[in-house]
């Protein structure tokens, strides 16, 4: 079993070291480029379908060495962080071209605003271990699991099962739980197994999950 990471989207955040919101959104606004153009009409129009107060920020990515885009920054309870990269000619961006054009943007427009006004900043890694999704307790049960189990039966036979539903509870009780996506994704390219199994493995797993929450609902009142 291979011991590296997988490809992830990377998640951008950006929080005022001062409490100040207007800062870090006049500072973006006035560092806009030539290939990242502010794009305050669109803006107005997401304003308008976002049901909330919460503060927009779009820009345009216009240049040529990456695929044309648009990035919305929306306002979280502490700060700003990036919820999507849309494309605007082809109909979804790969994980590299996305990561690419979110690294580009912190690059030529986070970066020399925070300079301007101190404001802090965390962008997640491109490549992740699954510990950064789950705890470090549920990763290895899932790890034991994969190296354990026989592949052809997935979670069949009874010591499989065990081992698989110890790593559904680690997940559990260890906090959110991981997105079903990140899951398959980790046992195709990661753990070996084949994608069929994969989503089987999936599916348990969100039954499993679904089971403890109601559980924990009902004996918790």
């Amino acid at each position: 079993m291979s011991t590296q990471g997988i490809e992830a989207f990377q998640d951008l955040t950006l929080a005022p070291a001062q409490g100040d919101l207007n800062a870090i959104r006049t500072c973006l606004v006035n560092h806009q480029t030539p290939d990242w153009v502010h794009d305050a009409d669109q803006e107005t129009e997401l304003r308008k379908y976002s049901g909330g107060d919460e503060d927009i920020i779009q820009f345009r990515y216009v240049g040529s060495d990456r695929p044309m885009a648009a990035l919305t920054l929306w306002q979280r309870e502490n700060g700003y962080a990036v919820t999507n990269i849309v494309p605007a000619e082809q109909g979804q961006l790969s994980v590299s071209e996305y990561n690419a054009l979110l690294q580009d943007f912190v690059r030529k427009v986070v970066q020399p605003a925070q300079r301007e006004f101190e404001f802090n900043v965390n962008i997640t890694e491109p490549v992740r271990q699954l510990d950064s999704w789950i705890s470090k307790g549920a990763a290895e049960s899932l790890r034991r699991f994969s190296v354990l189990a026989n592949k052809s039966t997935t979670n069949s036979h009874p010591n499989d099962a065990e081992r698989w539903e110890q790593f559904v509870v680690a997940v559990h009780l260890g906090g959110p739980p991981l997105g079903t996506d990140i899951l398959i994704q980790w046992l195709v390219e990661i753990d070996g197994w084949d994608e069929q199994s994969a989503q089987k493995l999936a599916i348990d797993y969100e039954k499993g999950i679904s089971l403890l929450e109601t559980y924990d609902r009902l004996t918790r009142g």
